[in-house]
């Protein structure tokens, strides 16, 4: 066999054994992410709202992070934060002052009765690990 086809055979077998086992990955640093986890968010509300309306509570939700229940100024209202770590973060440099930290969820009691403010607690300590 000529040195020429021998170096091309070769070159031919390297190119195979090189391409075995990889795998497209995402580039470093961007936003996509796996099809397994697109639509698995992990929103606490999803269990805690339910039990809030079980509860018997006048639950508005105000947006996307936020909660009332009953009216203003009296009535608490919930807002979540991303993750547990920066409600505590808002906590500890006081931007959320008056506010208890339970999992990811800052309630601010407001003027609400100790009752009410039992049964909310209770709610929103569904799905809270730690």
């Amino acid at each position: 066999m000529s040195r020429a086809k021998l170096l091309a055979a070769s070159g031919i077998v390297t190119v195979a054994l090189c391409a075995c086992g990889t795998a497209a990955k995402p580039l470093a640093g961007s936003l996509r992410a796996s099809d397994a986890l697109k639509n698995n968010v992990d929103d606490p509300r999803s269990q805690q709202l339910p039990c809030l309306r079980q509860a018997h509570l006048p639950v508005l939700e105000v947006g996307p992070n936020e909660l009332q229940i009953g009216p203003l100024p009296a009535g608490p209202t919930i807002y979540y934060d991303p993750s547990m770590f920066s409600a505590l973060h808002d906590q500890i440099i006081g931007k959320s002052a008056g506010a208890e930290v339970i999992g990811s969820a800052l309630l601010y009691p407001h003027q609400a009765p100790e009752s009410e403010l039992g049964a909310i607690e209770g709610c929103l300590t569904i799905g809270v690990q730690g």
